[in-house]
């Protein structure tokens, strides 16, 4: 993600030359000071997510395989956005994301019926500080660290058997961001992180890739792939879950 721009260290190095007999006299080398503006960045954002893996609650565990149609056909409600603050060096992001879904699914043989239906309600917030570690005029490498907050609330139905669970769980997490202009407008940027290490999940991790293009002098959209991997257990309830696929965004920065 774009971060906070500074000015790149710039060595000037001036010499006049002096009338006094052959020698020549050199001013001291100056580098320029550190851009300690504010500048606040707002993204939203459309991300087509499929979720993979298992979810269990007690006695019930299914395999789900979600692709974005099955989504998007039984979504109620979703919002995604960024909001990125800096100054100087430093930052704090905060990215939002919230989704309720639903859908059925076939069970394995020797079950007591043929399907399962499954509702799930989601909020994942991203907050970290980040710093900007390198900046020049075609690339910028960041690292950040924080916290990655997820709160589930889900529910199975089984024929007449239904389980339901609610549970919040805040994970730690590292990583690093980078962005590279192409020319023309256009930019590259990753992000990547792990987290969890077993504090609440097990693991948990992020990746992002995408290609940007900038459509003003503050305003940019892009177009990637997002993936988020959490593999939590906690009293009974199992969320190993993949959620990946298309982001579309578009962010402005002022």
């Amino acid at each position: 993600m774009k971060a906070s721009s500074f000015t790149a260290a710039l060595i000037a190095l001036t010499a006049a030359p002096v009338l006094a007999g052959t020698s020549t006299a050199v001013a001291p080398i100056t580098p320029a000071p550190e851009d300690t503006s504010w500048q606040v960045r707002t993204a939203m954002y459309g991300w087509a997510q499929g979720l993979e893996g298992d979810i269990g609650i007690k006695a019930i565990t299914t395999p789900v395989d979600i692709g974005f149609d099955d989504i998007l056909e039984n979504l109620d409600m979703a919002f995604m956005g960024v909001v990125e603050v800096n100054h100087g060096r430093w930052g704090f992001l905060a990215d939002l994301n919230y989704a309720k879904i639903s859908d059925s699914f076939a069970t394995p043989a020797g079950y007591i019926a043929p399907s399962l239906k499954f509702e799930q309600k989601q909020f994942m917030g991203n907050f970290f500080l980040t710093y900007q570690a390198y900046k020049d005029d075609k690339m910028s490498l960041g690292i950040f660290g924080g916290v990655r907050v997820n709160s589930l609330d889900v529910n199975f139905a089984l024929d007449t058997i239904s389980r339901s669970f609610d549970d919040t769980w805040v994970d730690p997490v590292i990583g690093v961001r980078f962005q590279n202009e192409l020319g023309g407008g256009f930019f590259f940027r990753a992000v990547g992180d792990i987290g969890g290490f077993g504090v609440s999940s097990e693991f948990t991790w992020q990746a992002m890739a995408a290609l940007g293009y900038r459509t003003s002098e503050n305003s940019s959209l892009l177009l990637g792939y997002r993936a988020i991997g959490t593999d939590y257990t906690n009293d009974g309830f199992t969320y190993d879950i993949v959620a990946h696929g298309v982001a579309l965004g578009f962010e402005y920065t002022f």
